[in-house]
């Protein structure tokens, strides 16, 4: 049960200064799962006629393809140079991307793997880094000479690969459910699902926004649409812990228009009956149950395939340190 609190204020207000406290165990250091604006957007418009809530189905079991990956900063870096003193940041950093695919009746398994190390630096300057252990730093620069517009670049680059990834696998017929929005795949193939686990905008009218979280495990809300070509709803992969957030377990999901609100409809009713399958679990995921199992996994593997982070730091930075002395 989740505690109260109430506001100082006379007994007949008492109910509208009232607060529900829940427990949240997502793990900060991933943002908070759902933190909403006060007033909603205009940008979302109802697109599937009937009630706004939609049961829970049952649909076949497709092939399924779960795309997603990880990056990581591995060294700061500064471009000085002495005779105008001019300075501008870098970034050692490195992504890796990935999908676990999963047929009906047989195993999952790993594919698609690939891994990319950047060299960033800002102002426009460029050098690769090469390390003695086999690490490689490929230059890339962007105009500004802000450090997080670096960290930006590469996680950019990351959502970029995996959005090709998600293309692969959707001309191969794999039904792909992306980690991540689909902002940043260009013409997406109408079997391509965004799944979206944080929730920081409200995008439905207050009535039905104030329904997502009585949604029962597998069911989902009715399809809105957005001004740039997406289709979207809620659905409930699983139940929140004891004490937990009714948003914990609440996933939204996206879909191209490309494909036409029937193919959405038919894809939104097949994954809400599937996903839940797949639910995270608490004791091996902070961020259960809406981060799904195969996707953990994926970051797990994805993160052993890049190595120890002090190894690659330490080779980034003997690297420098040779060039300088050289």
């Amino acid at each position: 049960m989740a505690s109260m609190i109430t506001g100082s204020g006379a007994s007949g207000a008492a109910d509208r200064g009232r607060w529900e406290i829940f427990t949240e165990d997502w793990d900060p250091g991933y943002g908070n799962p759902a933190t909403f604006e006060l007033d909603g957007s205009a940008s979302f418009e109802p697109a599937e006629p009937g009630p706004p809530v939609i049961g829970p189905g049952s649909f076949a079991i497709v092939p399924l393809c779960f795309i997603d990956g990880v990056r990581r900063a591995e060294l700061s870096l500064w471009a000085e140079q002495p005779a105008s003193g001019a300075r501008v940041p870098g970034l050692a950093g490195a992504y890796a991307v990935g999908a676990v695919t999963v047929r009906p009746g047989g195993q999952a398994g790993y594919q698609g793997i690939r891994i990319g190390r950047l060299a960033i630096w800002g102002g426009g300057r460029t050098g690769d880094i090469v390390g003695r252990t086999g690490h490689r730093w490929t230059s890339e620069s962007i105009v500004g000479d802000d450090p997080a517009e670096l960290l930006g670049h590469l996680q950019n680059r990351m959502r970029l690969a995996e959005g090709s990834l998600a293309l692969d696998a959707a001309a191969a017929r794999w039904t792909v459910v992306l980690d991540g929005p689909l902002n940043r795949i260009q013409s997406p193939d109408a079997t391509i699902t965004g799944y979206i686990k944080t929730h920081h905008r409200q995008i439905f009218p207050d009535a039905e926004h104030a329904l997502v979280p009585g949604l029962p495990v597998g069911a989902r809300t009715r399809m809105y649409e957005s001004r740039n070509d997406r289709y979207t709803c809620y659905v409930r992969i699983g139940h929140p812990g004891p004490g937990g957030s009714p948003w914990g377990g609440i996933a939204r999901l996206e879909f191209p228009a490309v494909g036409g609100l029937e193919a959405a409809i038919d894809q939104a009713g097949r994954l809400a009956a599937i996903l839940p399958r797949y639910a995270g679990v608490a004791h091996r995921d902070p961020r259960a149950p809406v981060n799904l199992t195969p996707v953990k996994n994926l970051e797990r593997h994805l993160t052993r395939l890049l190595g120890p982070v002090n190894l690659a730091t330490r080779s980034a930075r003997d690297a420098v340190m040779g060039r300088r002395s050289a």
